[in-house]
């Protein structure tokens, strides 16, 4: 009777401590509540904010190689716009359509279009924008703009306003990130649109007509880079993880359909959202498709140096995504994310452990926050770009960074306290802020304190420069130069890139390029700090007859790029 008695009693005290455990989790489970007016004009008030800054600090970036090529690609698809007027459906000719988008046909149209069209009407046909360069990359600061406003929104619709402000504060303060976010090219724009397809999956949990949004959604990503093609698979995980978790039949066969739709339009609207846009699948699809696929699946490998190695080629290492981000993302934010990506795994596990069947909001920021950086970590994938691949993790880390720092607030008793929990948030956000204001316009050379800034990074051989975009700052010096030392080697600065500086006035219209490889006949030589190009270094002294830069730019004492003369350059510059 006794022993019974004591069966029972255990087993009441194991059930009560079951649904106490089931309670504890539930209030720390993340929840959705719908977006109110007042969340809506937070989040537009941080992107208004986030764009009139970039647009105001457009002149301090330069230009990288890649972006001078999208400058030239987005001209040519204007070239053709600007025709269909005349030529009408004659426009969608085999001949027609090869002349407007054989330019960088490795990737998609969707941007370059919008840069061309940008450039096209704001700066040359209506005069609204005096930039020619701003005006190119204006549609990539309106997306910069729309990401922090997401970022915002989703980040009040999980935990509040005080969520929603600093996952975007957080966001805003990544120096990378904002130097991305100025240019005319692709890796800001599909962080965007990875957020914005993970959002219309969230969505269409709460209501279907975003099943359709899903679709979509991801054939602008497809349509803005190839990156956005993972995004559906990560969110399949996530689909067959929340099915799993459910027991009862008849919501499990509802659920089912609901994913079944969902990916029923993301493979029809995503792909035939991807195909329109693109007239350069119209003829010869498969082949052109194939191509596409093709090259990426064998992208070229440029050389990156890394902790002292020198990579050419795979195997890279496993860790290279995670350290790079151990030492550039601000260090608030770091400590934090980190702190938030183990209690969303913790959080998720008991889900699991408990069978708890509402909707895995946790799993969801983790899989959006980790899958980015896990694709860029395996070993034959090309890490030439560095953090700028895996980018579309950085709102979903920002998000982390954020509940994390509330939840640690909630703990200690401090959240209550409005104005100690804005002043907590603003010592937070304020370092990263700085930050970006100070080293943002240089953004690849930045590194936290856990590298030891820039000079700690050169030490340990982590790359500084990003494709010659650092010569902007040459600029001023060489407009000051004698008229008749003009000639320049460029070195990773495209012929193109001085192109849009003279047209920008940001150089002198008298100044030449001499071309590549071309600095036995320039009176001046710029050389951009990277490592696989030593060599050329080493050249240059041997042309010039000494291996001392007479100008050059520095961060925390460590050169990014270096200005060579020639002898007779030397000496004018020696002349009172």
């Amino acid at each position: 009777m006794g022993l019974s008695f004591f069966f029972s009693k255990h087993q009441v005290d194991r059930s009560q401590q079951s649904i106490d455990s089931q309670q504890n989790l539930k209030s720390e489970l993340l929840s959705f509540t719908a977006p109110q007016l007042k969340t809506h004009l937070l989040a537009f008030s941080l992107s208004l904010a986030y764009l009139v800054y970039l647009v105001v600090t457009s002149a301090r970036i330069g230009i990288p190689r890649d972006e001078s090529i999208y400058f030239y690609a987005a001209d040519r698809f204007v070239d053709w716009f600007v025709q269909i007027p005349k030529l009408g459906w004659s426009v969608f000719s085999e001949e027609t359509i090869y002349d407007g988008f054989k330019v960088n046909h490795e990737h998609p149209m969707l941007m370059k279009m919008l840069f061309g069209l940008s450039h096209h009407y704001l700066h040359v046909k209506w005069s609204l924008i005096s930039d020619p360069i701003l005006a190119y990359r204006l549609p990539t600061m309106l997306l910069g703009g729309a990401t922090v406003y997401l970022t915002s929104l989703l980040g009040s619709c999980l935990g509040g306003l005080w969520l929603g402000l600093s996952s975007a504060l957080f966001l805003i303060g990544m120096p990378r990130l904002f130097f991305h976010a100025h240019l005319a090219c692709f890796d800001l724009p599909v962080t965007a649109m990875w957020l914005f397809i993970a959002l219309a999956y969230f969505w269409a949990w709460f209501d279907q007509k975003w099943i359709l949004g899903s679709g979509v959604a991801l054939g602008l990503g497809l349509a803005t880079k190839l990156n956005a093609f993972f995004a559906p698979f990560s969110l399949l995980l996530l689909s067959i993880y929340h099915l799993v978790q459910i027991k009862d039949r008849k919501q499990k066969t509802r659920w089912f359909k609901h994913y079944a739709m969902v990916a029923l339009s993301m493979i029809i609207l995503g792909l035939a959202v991807f195909w329109l846009h693109w007239p350069w699948l119209y003829d010869q699809t498969w082949s052109r498709l194939v191509e596409y696929i093709s090259f990426h699946a064998r992208h070229v490998h440029y050389p990156v140096d890394y902790l002292g190695t020198l990579y050419h080629g795979p195997p890279f290492p496993i860790h290279f995504p995670f350290v790079f981000t151990l030492f550039t993302i601000p260090v608030a934010v770091l400590i934090l994310g980190i702190i938030g990506i183990f209690k969303l795994i913790h959080l998720s596990w008991q889900r699991w452990q408990t069978r708890n069947t509402s909707l895995p909001i946790e799993l969801f920021i983790l899989i959006n926050l980790m899958a980015p950086i896990l694709i860029i970590a395996l070993p034959n994938t090309p890490i030439f770009g560095g953090t700028k691949h895996w980018m579309p993790s950085m709102p979903f880390l920002a998000i982390t960074a954020a509940w994390a720092l509330l939840n640690i607030m909630k703990h200690i008793n401090l959240v209550k306290n409005r104005m100690i929990t804005g002043l907590t948030i603003i010592a937070l956000v304020a370092p990263g802020l700085w930050l970006t204001h100070e080293y943002g316009a240089h953004g690849p050379a930045w590194y936290n304190s856990i590298a030891g800034g820039a000079p700690g990074a050169a030490e340990m051989r982590m790359p500084r420069n990003f494709w010659g975009y650092s010569s902007i700052e040459m600029l001023p010096w060489l407009n000051q130069r004698d008229k008749s030392s003009k000639a320049v080697f460029w070195h990773n600065a495209t012929g193109l890139a001085v192109h849009h500086y003279k047209k920008a006035h940001w150089l002198d219209r008298n100044i030449q390029s001499t071309g590549d490889w071309t600095y036995p006949y320039a009176d001046w030589a710029l050389y951009h700090h990277q490592q696989e190009k030593l060599p050329e270094e080493v050249d240059l002294w041997w042309r010039y007859g000494t291996p001392l830069p007479v100008e050059g730019f520095f961060i925390e004492s460590v050169q990014q790029v270096g200005v060579y003369g020639s002898v007779q350059a030397r000496e004018q510059l020696e002349q009172p």
